[in-house]
């Protein structure tokens, strides 16, 4: 099989998404390349594959990547078959306790008013905008919510779901030209912790696929308390764009990438000098990998600016550069 046609799944922790190629692995910044991934494939290989692992004449890099691609696309075929005998059986069920609202964005029709109103009330980022900025900040929301499907797994969704949700995807993209998220056609919404499987865990929050999932209330309880350093919303929307920039050809890429680097070459150093000497800004989660360091840097960036410049004023600088926004000069 050619290597060029052999998906690849990268994962990492909550978030996960396909490469097509290799050419678009090899593109994307070193800390995302996931060497550790290589290491499991060569000792897979070396116990069951031992005369295929020392032939010399293939590459053993490419002998290993597409062993691992060819797995890891059957598994995701057996999940698909997985989900859809499952939807089939919620489908046959109305009553099931899987069964779920389902809103097609380009039938929410939000006024202006009623937008503006609700984020009036839940977001500060928005009260502190201009009226200018306002105006285009609704429009976006207005957008967003068009491009996209809403799933609520309750008996009851409200308006503040949808429009909330959709602010945060603007609020982070606020300062870039793209900012639909096209890759991502489903906004999904428990009304609390919710259990995903594979490994079977317990969250307030996750990117996968073509869907961001979130618990409400972990949502809404974060954007009640804006300073506090903790934003499930602002945190998922952070891996959502850098899948949207980093992992698609999606428009504008070239630029982000490009800004996503200059960042990405300060996050090491900053992580061990974090573990070694903490300054409670960054919590466990944030230092499992650099994944999760890059979403909790987004939600300090919104909600604890001054102490995030004051620590490491390079790394907060390097975020105002990637996401065309500086939340101290505003």
């Amino acid at each position: 099989m050619p290597q060029d046609t052999i998906p690849f799944l990268i994962t990492y922790g909550d978030t996960s998404f396909l490469l097509s190629s290799m050419e678009e692995y090899n593109q994307l910044p070193d800390s995302l390349k996931q060497p550790e991934v290589l290491q499991q494939i060569q000792s897979y290989l070396s116990e069951n594959y031992p005369a295929e692992t020392n032939t010399k004449d293939t590459p053993v890099v490419f002998m290993l990547v597409s062993t691992f691609m060819f797995f890891m696309f059957m598994k995701m075929i057996w999940s698909a078959k997985k989900e859809l005998r499952k939807t089939s059986d919620e489908n046959s069920d109305p009553h099931s306790a899987e069964s779920c609202l389902t809103y097609k964005g380009k039938e929410l029709h939000f006024t202006t008013e009623e937008i503006k109103s609700v984020c009036l009330k839940y977001n500060s980022y928005f009260r502190n905008l201009s009226p200018e900025k306002q105006s285009r900040f609704i429009d976006r929301v207005q957008q967003f919510i068009r491009h996209k499907d809403f799933y609520i797994y309750s008996s009851k969704g409200y308006k503040e779901m949808p429009i909330l949700i959709s602010a945060a995807a603007i609020q982070i993209s606020f300062g870039l030209t793209h900012f639909l998220l096209p890759h991502f056609s489903s906004i999904i919404i428990h009304p609390e912790e919710y259990f995903a499987t594979d490994p079977l865990r317990i969250l307030v929050g996750n990117v996968q696929g073509q869907s961001i999932t979130l618990s409400w209330k972990h949502f809404l309880d974060d954007y009640q308390k804006p300073a506090d350093g903790k934003n499930v919303g602002l945190h998922e929307m952070a891996h959502a764009l850098q899948v949207q920039y980093l992992f698609t050809n999606h428009r504008g890429a070239g630029e982000f990438k490009a800004d996503f680097e200059q960042y990405d070459r300060l996050d090491d150093e900053i992580m061990y000098k974090e573990k070694t000497k903490s300054t409670a800004l960054f919590d466990y989660n944030a230092l499992r990998n650099k994944n999760e360091f890059w979403a909790t840097s987004v939600e300090l960036f919104f909600e604890q600016p001054e102490a995030l410049y004051k620590h490491y004023p390079n790394l907060y600088n390097s975020i105002c550069s990637v996401l065309n926004q500086d939340m101290l000069n505003r």
